[in-house]
Formats: C-alpha cells, sequence, structure tokens
C-alpha cells in the first residue's frame, strides 16, 4: 500500500472539509449580521426573503406545517393560491426540489427527536411596536432550512478546494483558490444575502458535477493514451464517474431552471474539445448520453422541454456525431469535421425553431437579442433595467483585480498555455494538451462572457477565476521558469492577502437589521380585515410575501420564467400604463381580482432608476407612445390616491395601498306570494 499516497489524500480531504465549515460558518454570520436573523418576529423573518425567495419558502413552509411529509407534497402538486384560479404542480413549475428535500429532512428529524428544543426569548422593538417572541433553533422551521442552505454552501467549499487542488496538482493550488474565493466573496456568491434562491441549492452540486467530469476527462486520457481501443461502450456508463455526472446532472436540473443553459455550456466545450481532436468522438458521445439521461427524466418529469436549446443541442449531437462517425471512414476526417460542425449548428438551429412546444424561455434569447440589437419590450426592459442583469460593471473588474484575481488567473492561463507549447515539442498534438485543463479554460471562457451580458452571471465566472487562479502554483507549469512553488505560494498569498484581508474585515464588520414596518402593518390587515379566500394582484415581489405571510390567492407572482406569468403580471401592471381606471377594472375583473394591492415608489417612479426604467417609460414603449400622444396621464398615481371610480381605497399607509374591486351582481328577487296589481 502507497501509504503516502493515502496520507496526502487524507490530508487533501482534511483541508477540504475544513475549508467548507469555514464557509459554512462565514456566510451563516454574514446572514445573521445583515438581518439579526435570530431577534426578528416570524412574520418578519418570512418578509425578509423578498421577491420569489417568499415564494420558495412559502412551499416549503407549506410541508413543513402538513401533519406529513406526502400531504405537504400533496398540498403543493395541488396548488391554487401562486396562479389563481389555476391549480397547479408547483413541484413541476417552479423547480421545488430543494424545498421538498428539505421538509423531508425536517419530518424525519422531527419523528426522531433529533431537532432539539428551540431558545426563545421576547424582543422590545420600541417606536410604539408590541413586543414580540423570537426562537432559534433547529426545530423552528426557518433556522432548519437556513441550515441546509449553509450546508450547501459547504459543499461549495470543499468542492472549490478539491477541484482546485486537482487542476493544479498540489494542495498550494487549492489554498489560493479557497483564499481568492474568500477575498472576492461577494463577486463569488449571494447566498449570504438570498439563501433561498435556486442557485444557492444548484450551484454547488453543478461545480461537483463539473469537477466529476474534469476527471473523467483525464481519466480517460491516461487510459487510453497508448491505446487505439475508443469504441463506445454502453458498460461506460454505470462507471461510478459517469453515474455521479448522471446524479448531479439531474439534481441541477431539478433545482433550477437555469442550469440547463448552463449544461448547455458545458456541452458546446465537450464538442469543442471533440472538434479538436483533444478528447475522441467515443468519449463525447458518452458524455452527451450521460447528458440525454438526465434529459429524458426531466422530460417525464415536466421539468425540461424537448424544445430548450440544451435538449436540440444535445439530440442533434448524438445524431450527427453517429452518422459523422460512419462518413469518416467513406470522405476522411477533415471533410467529416466540416459536416460535423455545419450539420450540428444548422440542424440545432431548424429543430428550435421548428419545435414550438413552449415559449417559457423565449424571454431569455430576447435578452441576448436587446444586448446585440435595439430590440426591445416590456419584458426584456423589466429584466435589463435591474443592475443584476445589465451590462457587468467596471466596479467588478476592479475589485477582483484590486485582490489580483484576474491578474493570477491570466498568469495561470499563460503558464498552462506555455506548459502545453513546450509539450508540443515532444510529443504529437494533441498529446500535449491536458483535456481536463482544456474543458476548464473553454468553460472559464463560457461564465466570462454570461457574466459579460448578464452581471447577475458572475456567480459562475468569479469562482472558476479562483480555480484557474490555483493553477499558478502548479509545479508542472513552472519548471520550465525555475521557480519552486513553494516560493510562488507564499509570495501569492502574501500578494492577495494585502486588499484581500482588508475587504474580507469590512464584509464581517457589516451590522444592519431587517424591519419593514409598513409592509407588516399591511400584512396583518389583509390577515384581520380580508376573507382568506380573497384574491389579491400587484407588484410581483410584494405578492410573493403577500402569499407566504398571509395564505391569500394572488394572480401573478415574481417566477417570470413561465410565458403565463408574464402574461398574468403584464395585465396586471396596466396600473402602470396611461389607461383609463375602467379598462383597468375590466381587466382585473376578469382575472377573479378581489384587491389591488399599490407600492408608491413603483407607482411614482421614486428612487434611482435609469433614464427609460420608470414603468410608465416601460409602457410608453409597449404601446409605442401611443397614448402618450393622445395625452392621457399616468394611472397609477389616480389610483393610489384612492379617488379612482370603480376602484374603493379601503387601506393606505405610508409605502402601500390597497383597493377593493366592489363587483355589481345583478339579483332578481322572487316573493313567495304572488303579489296582485289591480288596474
Amino acid at each position: 500500500m502507497d501509504y503516502d499516497g493515502v496520507a496526502y489524500k487524507l490530508l487533501v480531504w482534511l483541508m477540504a472539509f475544513n475549508f467548507g465549515v469555514i464557509h459554512h460558518w462565514h456566510v451563516s454570520t454574514l446572514f445573521e449580521n445583515e438581518r439579526h436573523f435570530s431577534h426578528l418576529s416570524e412574520i418578519e423573518r418570512e418578509m425578509s426573503f423578498r421577491t420569489e425567495m417568499g415564494m420558495y419558502y412559502y412551499y416549503y413552509k407549506i410541508i413543513v406545517e402538513a401533519p406529513s411529509w406526502m400531504e405537504g407534497l400533496d398540498k403543493i402538486r395541488n396548488d391554487s393560491l401562486s396562479q389563481y384560479p389555476n391549480v397547479i404542480n408547483a413541484d413541476k413549475t417552479y423547480n421545488l426540489f430543494p424545498e421538498i428535500f428539505a421538509g423531508m429532512l425536517y419530518h424525519n428529524a422531527k419523528s426522531m427527536g433529533l431537532l432539539g428544543v428551540p431558545e426563545c426569548w421576547q424582543v422590545e422593538r420600541g417606536e410604539g411596536l408590541s413586543p414580540i417572541t423570537s426562537c432559534q433553533g433547529l426545530s423552528v422551521p426557518s433556522y432548519f432550512y437556513l441550515e441546509v442552505v449553509w450546508t450547501f454552501s459547504m459543499l461549495t467549499g470543499i468542492t472549490l478546494f478539491l477541484y482546485a487542488t486537482y487542476l493544479s496538482g498540489t494542495i498550494y493550488g487549492g489554498i489560493i483558490a479557497a483564499l481568492s474565493f474568500l477575498f472576492n466573496h461577494t463577486e463569488c456568491t449571494r447566498v449570504q444575502w438570498t439563501p433561498p434562491l435556486r442557485e444557492s441549492f444548484a450551484y454547488p452540486v453543478i461545480l461537483f458535477q463539473m469537477y466529476k467530469v474534469t476527471m473523467l476527462l483525464d481519466q480517460h486520457k491516461r487510459n487510453h493514451k497508448n491505446s487505439n481501443n475508443n469504441h463506445f461502450n454502453w458498460k461506460n456508463l454505470f462507471d461510478c464517474h459517469y453515474l455521479d455526472i448522471i446524479l448531479a446532472t439531474e439534481i441541477c436540473l431539478y433545482s433550477w431552471q437555469f442550469s440547463q443553459f448552463v449544461m448547455a455550456t458545458q456541452v458546446i466545450a465537450l464538442i469543442i474539445l471533440q472538434w479538436t481532436k483533444i478528447i475522441p468522438r467515443e468519449l463525447t458521445l458518452q458524455l452527451l448520453f450521460v447528458h440525454l439521461i438526465a434529459i429524458t427524466i426531466s422530460i417525464l418529469q415536466g421539468l425540461v422541454r424537448i424544445s430548450s436549446l440544451y435538449c436540440c443541442l444535445v439530440i442533434n449531437l448524438i445524431y450527427w456525431n453517429v452518422i459523422n462517425s460512419w462518413m469518416e471512414n467513406i470522405f476522411g476526417r477533415k471533410l467529416a469535421l466540416l459536416s460535423d460542425i455545419c450539420l450540428t449548428i444548422g440542424s440545432t438551429y431548424l429543430f428550435k425553431s421548428g419545435i414550438k412546444l413552449s415559449h417559457d424561455y423565449n424571454h431569455v434569447f430576447d435578452i441576448l437579442k436587446s444586448k446585440f440589437t435595439n430590440f426591445k419590450n416590456f419584458h426584456t426592459m423589466l429584466y435589463t433595467c435591474s443592475p443584476e442583469f445589465d451590462f457587468i460593471q467596471l466596479e467588478t473588474i476592479y475589485t477582483i483585480s484590486k485582490t489580483l484575481l484576474l491578474p493570477i488567473a491570466i498568469i495561470a492561463g499563460m503558464s498552462v498555455m506555455y506548459y502545453w507549447y513546450g509539450r508540443w515539442k515532444n510529443m504529437k498534438y494533441p498529446l500535449c494538451i491536458e483535456a481536463g485543463v482544456a474543458y476548464n479554460g473553454l468553460q472559464t471562457c463560457a461564465f466570462i462572457i454570461m457574466a459579460t451580458l448578464v452581471m447577475r452571471l458572475k456567480l459562475f465566472m468569479t469562482p472558476h477565476l479562483c480555480i484557474i487562479a490555483g493553477m499558478a502554483v502548479g509545479q508542472r507549469y513552472l519548471l520550465k521558469f525555475g521557480i519552486r512553488n513553494t516560493v510562488l505560494f507564499i509570495l501569492l498569498t502574501c500578494a492577495i492577502s494585502f486588499h484581500g484581508v482588508q475587504k474580507l474585515n469590512e464584509e464581517r464588520q457589516f451590522h444592519g437589521e431587517y424591519s419593514n414596518i409598513e409592509q407588516e402593518q399591511l400584512f396583518e390587515w389583509i390577515k384581520s380585515n380580508t376573507p382568506t379566500n380573497a384574491v389579491f394582484a400587484g407588484k410581483m415581489s410584494v405578492m410573493a410575501n403577500l402569499l407566504l405571510s398571509t395564505g391569500r390567492p394572488i394572480v401573478n407572482n415574481p417566477y417570470y420564467e413561465s410565458k403565463e406569468m408574464r402574461d398574468r403580471t403584464l395585465r396586471v401592471y396596466e396600473m402602470f400604463s396611461r389607461k383609463d381606471p375602467a379598462s383597468f377594472y375590466e381587466t382585473l375583473r376578469k382575472m377573479q381580482v378581489d384587491y389591488l394591492v399599490i407600492e408608491e415608489g413603483l407607482c411614482y417612479g421614486l428612487g434611482n432608476s435609469k433614464p427609460g426604467c420608470k414603468m410608465i417609460d416601460l409602457w410608453d414603449l409597449n404601446d409605442g407612445g401611443r397614448t402618450k400622444k393622445l395625452g392621457k396621464r399616468p394611472l397609477c398615481p389616480v389610483l393610489y390616491s384612492g379617488n379612482c371610480h370603480p376602484f374603493r381605497r379601503v387601506f393606505a399607509n405610508n409605502h402601500y395601498s390597497v383597493l377593493r374591486l366592489d363587483y355589481s351582481t345583478y339579483v332578481e328577487l322572487k316573493p313567495n306570494i304572488p303579489i296582485l296589481m289591480q288596474s
């Protein structure tokens, strides 16, 4: 037995686990520091999960409050409140695997008596507000949910360290990646601010999946380095690496609707490696079949559409790879390669364009179209007016440059290229190329493009830059320069810590406390003064929290990826147009709305919105400025003021106004005793 090898592996795993624990502690304390979550009332905790986070937590709440996990699951699969009056399977519609999984863990832990007794205290809130009782501990559902999130973030830390250590070939690479991740934390993740978002659960698994793909590429190249036996073998799909990749891919697709676009970039990276002969066609086919298995399961569950780019790409790549493997023997490699590229791109485009089974993700391509052309509509503007969907900010580039992450990653990339050049002199192409490293280079480039176009997607780019930066201390890349990696590791650690430690301290020294008294007043009034079946409409983010905290039916919510929800929201957002009140009233009446909630800030265009990004601007764009030319005034300020027949204002505070729709009903009275009219 190679005891040195075993000891090294144990050391790597121990250090990876320790970094995972540190990251768990880091994000959980940042979250507590920002909100003072431990001293909030239950309704304040729910309100702190803003926008779609509140909706996801609502379904977790349903499961944990149900008598059993199965009863809770049945309730969310027959949901009549989030898209009233439709009854939907919320599990399939909203990717609720994380909440279902967390709910199952909660019920199992509760039945086994593992949750313990909560620790409670009374909190005086001042400002004339009544005191509240606040509890913490795993038996408190919100704390249990957060603990699941922090555990997933621990998986991110563990995988990141293992990933960087593997690629660099040294523990030093794992440490550089881990430190870079912590020193650029706000550029790497949002989990500490937005725990219930899908990325909090899916990204750690995506990272793990890519790590396993990297290992598989290298393993295949080692096993077939001096062999011509590259035939496709179905048995390989039952290898532990392939099974890990299938499971991880499936969890990603179950947890986050955007995962399919990330997987599409992986498929593109793999096919580029095949076209450049870095990996054989047979290995590409095996990995494509892995994706196809995951896609098939997801399609059967209704989570991935057959018309999606990811699905179309995988199906066409498999088909043309099989065809071209035969053509290669007849027409030669160069002609087969040209055919491969042209037919794959052309057929994928035609296949995607020809199948119109769903329009749910058309807005993604509309957003991309708006980035490169003058195209814009109401939906794209609603996205791109938000900073996180704009182009990447120069501040982000400056930050990752100041902490030396970007320069070190660039130097690492150049070192790898120089190392490959040196190998090329002694070894034939493509043996000089490291398949796993080449894949990660392509994957990082894809993430950089994604982050450049949509700032929110820097959560993919920055962690991968950390992994690439770890390769700067790989000994094999330093041999040509005569530099010892231990010396370089010490120098780089000191260099990145100069600004990194200061940035980390600033992040940890921030302390705040969540408070939203006006919204709390709104929800308390709704619970006390409206029927439990009263239907509400309003701003998407407010509707999600209203559903969570009051349990009232809503007609629109923040799940804007659905075409159904985009259409519903467009109708509700007529309140920001220049239409007349009677016309808007009729729109809401058809949607069976009882109450309309209006937020002052959005209504009057308050805040630091970009030029052309006020709601009235979006509506002027939507109707081509027709109603503006007619001199019609904005509807929302009239509604908010409360003097707008046929609406009736029933609640108002400093931020919100609630209007009731008083429907007129025709009633025919029939007396029991006939009345005789005398002439």
